[in-house]
Formats: structure tokens, sequence, C-alpha cells
């Protein structure tokens, strides 16, 4: 599978997460490009979460430092979604999804 297919694969399993939430309506940014990938409104606590969706990826081969072999590799926020407290949602190829 190519990558760009992976990541609408992932955004999409990412959104019927959130959906499964009775409380939660959930928004997708238009076209796909920029810091957030899914907003969240949460229709009880009148709160607002912006997501940024990765497709979890696994290190090839060793490092100098501590990062080995099949290591998840962690993505972290750029500075523009840490001023807009944007969490990392961390899809797997199983399906399993984790908010950072």
């Amino acid at each position: 599978m190519k990558k760009s297919d992976k990541g609408l694969v992932s955004e999409a399993l990412a959104q019927a997460y959130f959906a499964k939430d009775p409380n939660l309506m959930v928004f997708t940014a238009l076209g796909g490009v920029g810091p957030i990938d899914i907003i969240t409104y949460n229709t009880k606590t009148k709160e607002y979460c912006n997501y940024d969706v990765k497709t979890v990826s696994y290190r090839k081969s060793n490092t100098k430092y501590a990062h080995k072999k099949n290591d998840r590799i962690n993505r972290s926020p750029s500075k523009i979604q840490k001023d807009m407290n944007v969490k990392i949602v961390y899809v797997y190829e199983d399906g399993k999804i984790v908010v950072k």
C-alpha cells in the first residue's frame, strides 16, 4: 500500500474511533493539509481537541542512540502544533489507536 493510502486509512480509523463516543462531534480538515487532521467537540463539556494522525512505523535498523531495530518511531508535535495544543494519534496496522 502506498504511504499516502496508509495515511488516509489511518485518518478514517481515527475518525471512526472518535465517532464511537456519542458526546463527540468529529470534524476533519478539507483537503487534508495543515497542522490538524481531526478536531473533536465534546457536547457535554463544551471542549474542543485537536489531533494529528500518524500511522505507526518502526525503525529498520539500530542507531547510535538508544533506538533499536523495530522500535516505534516517535513523532513529536511541531512548534505550531504545540502552540495549538495538538495531540498525536498513533494508528497501528491492526487498527489499535493510541492518543498521546
